[in-house]
């Protein structure tokens, strides 16, 4: 993986790769292998306030508060659904709220995801999620990327969280993941803040730190196209596609992208990403009852995608009071499933998780979201 095309012009301390932290060290006459002992503080054991990194002394602390800045977000609440998916509220440094949402057994039993947020907001317009409601209020940086997850490892560690699922005579290492994948599909457009996610994820899959592999990590777009080829060819992470329709009428209409970069273009995008043995690229497709759940539809997705190595994940609408969609019925989802199954396509239906409190896909709208079911 290359290096990220990332300025970091406030010395954010958790945002500086290994070699630039080295880097960083000579420059304040400190001996570089102190940059190991900073690194793995940081970024394997989640300490986000140098005063807890009792392996360098205080006077390098002293110095590293005064020359570096800490971004790290913090918790304001969490929110755990009867199904154990937990939705963290993150505050910035600045005051704003993000989302990120754990979800225990996600992949399969004893495998849990983290589905973290890129931007505060998104400018996209998508009509059917929440998060588009509240437009864009800036990027995330990659500290507070990365340190969404450090901060809900530290949660689940200390209130001693134990997967339910898990039978309790299987004793783990004390060095096994709690997060097992990590996707980038909170709030927000991550192609659209592409070089702080693409340091992020440098961060995430050095050894030194949590040593994520690449195919662990899952980056969701909507399809801006310029950097979907981009993310193929310097990264080595798992890309979702969400197409939901098959016509350009009708993804105008849902999601403003589609007016610049069309289905065509997408799909040449997609075409054009380097997948690995083994790999494949995910398709995803919201399912809007009577707005793109049709036979007819399910037919025309066939003819886009047969040609891809792909799967498809369709998604049942998950309802919310900030857009107008409904939810189609069960029989008429696996009518259109079975249609792609019939072709030989790749197609599971996501189960939904934690709409309970407002944590199932599309509805990551923070305090808003929350303010319209009040009044409802």
């Amino acid at each position: 993986m290359t290096t990220a095309n990332f300025s970091n012009e406030n010395n954010d301390l958790i945002a500086m790769p290994f070699g630039e932290l080295e880097s960083f060290m000579a420059s304040i006459n400190e001996k570089r292998f102190r940059a190991g002992q900073i690194f793995r503080a940081i970024h394997k054991q989640g300490l986000l306030n140098i005063d807890e990194v009792t392996s360098i002394s205080l006077v390098l602390r002293k110095i590293l508060q005064e020359k570096t800045t800490n971004l790290a977000i913090t918790i304001d609440k969490v929110f755990i659904s009867t199904d154990g998916t937990r939705k963290y509220q993150l505050k910035t440094h600045d005051g704003h709220i993000v989302e990120s949402v754990f979800i225990p057994n996600a992949s399969s039993k004893g495998r849990n995801t983290i589905c973290i947020s890129s931007q505060i907001g998104c400018a996209m317009g998508c009509t059917f999620c929440a998060t588009a409601a509240m437009k864009l209020v800036r990027q995330l940086e990659p500290s507070e990327i990365v340190s969404q997850i450090y901060v809900v490892i530290n949660d689940l560690k200390s209130s001693a969280w134990k997967n339910p699922q898990i039978d309790d005579s299987h004793e783990e290492s004390k060095d096994a993941r709690i997060i097992h994948n990590i996707v980038y599909m909170g709030m927000g457009e991550p192609l659209h803040n592409y070089e702080n996610v693409k340091r992020s994820i440098e961060l995430l899959c050095d050894q030194k730190g949590l040593g994520y592999a690449a195919k662990r990590i899952t980056v969701s777009s909507c399809g801006v196209v310029k950097n979907i080829e981009r993310l193929g060819k310097e990264t080595d992470v798992h890309i979702a596609i969400s197409l939901n329709a098959t016509k350009d009428e009708v993804r105008n209409k849902i999601m403003p992208v589609n007016k610049k970069w069309d289905i065509a273009a997408l799909l040449k995008a997609c075409k054009n990403f380097p997948i690995k043995t083994r790999r494949r690229i995910t398709f995803e497709y919201v399912l809007l009852k009577d707005i793109n759940d049709s036979n007819e539809d399910a037919n025309k997705l066939v003819e886009l995608l047969k040609s891809f190595k792909c799967k498809i994940n369709l998604i049942p609408f998950n309802e919310h009071p900030l857009s107008p969609f409904k939810r189609p019925v069960q029989n008429r989802v696996l009518e259109f499933q079975n249609i792609l199954i019939k072709s030989n396509l790749s197609v599971f239906i996501r189960s939904t998780r934690g709409d309970d409190v407002d944590a199932a896909c599309g509805m990551l709208g923070a305090k808003k979201l929350e303010d319209a079911r009040e009044n409802i």
